[in-house]
């Protein structure tokens, strides 16, 4: 799942995502995205290989409006997506922050989109 979204989104902030944390030093705008759950069903034979996962996205940016940008190009790019092992893609949540850090002050901007991934165990 992780390597088919990261896929998708090779046209997003300049092709700038990572999973769990930018490097240091990344110039905005680009993408953070984080596994929260991944629920695997079972039935009588085990597992059945099926997960649904919620995936948190995290754009961006300078300003708010790029951080926006972002988010709305990652919605565009993922929203109802089916390909392969994703069973579908969906849009759950959004929210807007400023990019808070504990150890200093960030001018930057973040909007956090939730998205919920039906696919097959990789």
């Amino acid at each position: 799942m992780e390597e088919a979204l990261t896929a998708l989104l090779a046209d997003v902030a300049g092709g700038e995502r990572y999973w769990v944390r930018a490097p240091q030093g990344t110039a905005a705008p680009y993408v953070v995205l984080n596994g929260i759950t991944g629920n695997r069903d079972y039935n009588s034979q085990g597992p059945s290989g099926y997960v649904e996962s919620r995936v948190q996205i995290d754009c961006y940016g300078e300003t708010y409006g790029s951080a926006k940008t972002t988010a709305r190009a990652v919605r565009s790019a993922l929203s109802g997506v089916r390909s392969g092992a994703l069973l579908g893609v969906f849009i759950d949540s959004e929210r807007d922050f400023p990019a808070a850090d504990a150890e200093e002050v960030n001018r930057m901007f973040r909007v956090s989109i939730d998205i919920i991934v039906h696919h097959q165990e990789t």
